[in-house]
């Protein structure tokens, strides 16, 4: 507001993305979550993840069909969302022909939901951890209150720290993981996990485990299954479901918010507590025999060697059989397998060592699958194998 020398005040411009607060005439919404739990925040100078640049496909998308948007931060377990940008239509076409002003306005409106993301990333965390189901659930409200196409962009390092899905003391491997954390989300107790949430919804993850700079890293490994977790929990819900795997960069000029030292998040370690070592059985044993051959003496001396000098304070060893011949058999011979391992790491110094023979199985180590109706050698070789679990403190 400019006052003149004679006292007269002189009226004020527009409002930077003021003509966004009128609806628009496409019917189109996209909503944009974005994670700003301490894992997401730059600590000691180092870059968080630089989610504008990394949604800006998504917010030229969203304004190029001039849809309605939503914008906003999530940390907790809160479902009550406080939007940085709320019903904001995109709308450039709407009430001027103009091309020229058409343009203009489509620009400025890539500008000011870009902005609306810079604000989501720069609020505070409210409360410890995060948990990504509940807000998701709360943007799929506002967007099935639309009629055309709709869209949800989720800015997230994937990293549950509460709820039904915490990835504290997670193992980040294998399907079995997934199937039970799927199950204790959709339990009757829970409710974090309801088919029909999605339906409708494109559904876009990015930033999966590429948590700030400062946090521990996944190993590939574990982020692959930090993806495939996340497009099964999406699909659980009938979404049409991408995880973007990409590193999604960092801003150097900008390294972003600091985490609150206020905040106490609990830190995902990506299952280093328990580390798992996977021995085909045709590198230990003949086929269809529970006695290790002499070759395999130095590949579980070294594994020994490992595991008694490290801070191990706990041992499980687990056979297991492919799908075919007698099921009775497989799970006599997995044990026994299990067990002559168990053994010859004993007598290596080995100690608090615990046995199970799994039987049957037709998933991998890396947690693949193959048809239990599997017939080749070349199929099932994943399934026969024993694994080591070291348990430490």
């Amino acid at each position: 507001m400019l006052v003149g020398c004679d006292g007269i005040t002189a009226p004020e411009g527009p409002k930077p993305c003021g003509w966004m607060d009128k609806p628009g005439e496409a019917s189109g919404r996209t909503a944009i979550l974005v994670d700003v739990s301490n894992s997401t925040r730059a600590a000691g100078g180092l870059g968080a993840p630089d989610y504008r640049h990394a949604l800006g496909e998504f917010i030229r998308q969203a304004v190029g069909d001039r849809d309605t948007v939503a914008v906003a931060p999530f940390s907790g377990t809160t479902t009550a969302l406080s939007w940085t940008a709320f019903e904001h239509s995109t709308d450039w076409k709407r009430d001027d022909d103009n091309p020229d002003n058409q343009k203009d306005r489509e620009q400025e409106a890539e500008r000011c939901v870009g902005d609306a993301v810079d604000a989501a990333q720069a609020a505070a965390p409210t409360t410890p951890g995060t948990d990504i189901l509940r807000p998701a659930a709360a943007a799929a409200d506002w967007l099935s209150l639309g009629e055309g196409a709709k869209r949800l962009v989720i800015a997230t390092d994937g990293l549950v720290t509460q709820g039904c899905a915490s990835l504290v003391k997670s193992d980040f491997s294998g399907s079995e993981e997934i199937a039970a954390l799927t199950a204790a989300c959709s339990a009757e107790a829970a409710q974090e996990l309801r088919q029909g949430v999605f339906d409708g919804i494109r559904v876009t993850f990015v930033g999966i485990g590429h948590p700030a700079a400062s946090q521990p890293v996944p190993l590939p490994a574990q982020a692959q299954w930090l993806n495939r977790l996340w497009k099964e929990f999406c699909e659980f819900q009938d979404g049409d479901c991408e995880v973007r795997a990409t590193s999604i960069g960092r801003n150097p000029e900008n390294p972003g918010p600091a985490p609150v030292a206020e905040i106490s998040d609990p830190l995902v370690r990506y299952g280093n507590t328990r580390q798992r070592y996977s021995l085909p059985a045709a590198a230990l044993f003949d086929t269809d025999q529970p006695v290790l051959r002499p070759d395999a003496g130095p590949m579980l001396t070294e594994l020994a060697v490992t595991l008694r000098t490290g801070t191990t304070v706990r041992v499980q060893v687990v056979g297991f059989a492919d799908p075919r011949g007698d099921d009775a058999h497989n799970r006599d011979l997995a044990r026994d397998r299990a067990a002559a391992v168990a053994e010859f790491l004993r007598t290596e110094g080995v100690s608090n060592i615990e046995v199970e023979g799994k039987g049957e199985t037709n998933m991998c180590a890396d947690g693949s699958s193959f048809p239990v109706t599997a017939t080749s050698d070349e199929v099932t070789q994943c399934a026969r194998r024993v694994d080591i679990l070291a348990f430490r403190a």
